[in-house]
């Protein structure tokens, strides 16, 4: 059983490794051994109701089924397209129905891989498709065990027969009715962590730049008025001396004012309402070129990608802080983003420039520092290579986590 796929995923979702594929389809080959055990024991217990090469031919279209699912399934990143969900799960439906009227209607075990499909389903169905599931199931378990009570002599009395049918459609209802509030109260779950992770990030970003604001731009504007005060006493007396003060100062304030503009551009706010990290970089990287003068640009594979909120938060703040490094210190005339989706689903970010570069083993600073932890709270990297003369590159590495689905 392959979940439908969830609300927000990339375009183009990567494909899963066989490794994650079977913690995805584990499920339903589990449920076609229970399926091949129980013929089994049918065929030797006389409990086929069917000539045997029929229930083996049924089960030849499961294997079939399970196989074309798992195989379309592996292409598409673990999840099948919304018609194919449909037509599989209609698909399910039908083959356990006539499993369960070949092996004796109400009398069989099989009935019990409903539950199987009824699982699977809530799990991202809307009430409205629930209520489709309910009825699809209920009528396709009704006519797979009338077609076997109709025979004379019939295997259970009618009253027997309605009041286990009924309990046991009851029960369906009630599972499938209860895997849909337990995946919705998770979605929500999760919703709620992210959220309350993008506001740690936030409040861990607004306190990293206080720091940087008393350590430095705090210091050169204390350091600028002490000079400046010197300077009004030195004006009568040594006006050449006085006259050297302010052109340092001058120096001094440009440099400052332009790591004021280079935090402005820090505390801007997270500007995507749906997490589309493209356009926030694309944003973020004209915003810098203006800013800077600089020729920037961003390259990425597809036109949207949508990550949880915290990472797609991280990953920009990871960007913002590799800009205003190349702005200060790498005397670059070019940058380059480049934004991809690797295959194992991790996204990968690349910003180069053509500086002056440095020695790798000398370098460091908050800023460094900063996109290192960050990439590593994330459950990612962050790679700096340079060699001086040759240019920068930070690649940034970032696990990809699955969108949470919103609940109904």
């Amino acid at each position: 059983m392959v979940a439908n796929p969830p609300a927000h995923m990339p375009e183009e979702p990567p494909s899963l490794s066989l490794s994650e594929m079977w913690q995805v389809n584990k499920y339903l080959w589990l449920s076609l051994a229970i399926a091949l055990a129980y013929l089994l024991n049918a065929q030797v217990w006389g409990l086929l109701q069917a000539p045997a090469p029929v229930a083996w031919t049924v089960f030849g279209f499961a294997l079939a089924d399970a196989a074309s699912r798992s195989w379309i399934a592996y292409r598409s990143g673990g999840y099948l397209p919304g018609h194919l969900a449909r037509l599989y799960t209609a698909l399910d439906v039908l083959l356990i129905s006539i499993a369960v009227g070949i092996t004796r209607g109400v009398a069989s075990e099989l009935w019990l891989l409903y539950f199987v499909v009824m699982i699977f389903e809530a799990l991202h169905a809307t009430p409205q498709q629930k209520r489709r599931m309910d009825l699809m199931i209920a009528g396709a378990y009704l006519l797979a065990t009338l077609s076997c009570q109709v025979r004379q002599p019939p295997p259970m009395p009618y009253p027997a027969y309605w009041a286990t049918v009924g309990m046991r459609l009851c029960m369906l209802v009630l599972v499938g009715a209860i895997a849909r509030r337990v995946s919705a109260n998770i979605r929500t779950r999760n919703r709620e962590i992210a959220l309350l992770r993008a506001q740690q990030a936030v409040a861990e970003e607004r306190a990293r730049i206080a720091r940087e604001i008393h350590d430095g731009l705090g210091h050169a504007l204390v350091s600028g008025i002490v000079r400046l005060e010197l300077c009004r006493r030195l004006m009568r007396h040594a006006p050449e001396e006085a006259e050297t003060i302010l052109e340092e100062e001058v120096r001094a304030l440009r440099t400052a004012w332009s790591e004021g503009r280079d935090l402005a551009f820090h505390l801007r706010p997270w500007e995507t309402t749906d997490d589309d990290v493209v356009a926030a970089l694309r944003r973020h990287v004209e915003s810098f070129a203006t800013r800077t003068g600089l020729a920037a640009q961003l390259s990425a594979e597809s036109g949207t990608l949508r990550l949880r909120p915290h990472v797609a938060f991280g990953l920009v703040r990871i960007v913002q802080e590799a800009l205003t490094n190349v702005a200060r210190h790498a005397q670059a005339t070019q940058v380059h983003v480049i934004l991809s989706v690797l295959p194992d689903r991790r996204v990968q970010c690349q910003i180069r420039d053509n500086g002056r570069g440095f020695i790798q083993d000398t370098a460091s600073g908050m800023g460094l520092q900063a996109m290192h932890e960050r990439a590593e709270e994330l459950g990612g990297t962050c790679v700096v290579q340079s060699v001086p003369g040759g240019g920068t590159e930070v690649i940034v590495t970032l696990p990809m986590p699955e969108m949470p689905v919103d609940a109904p």
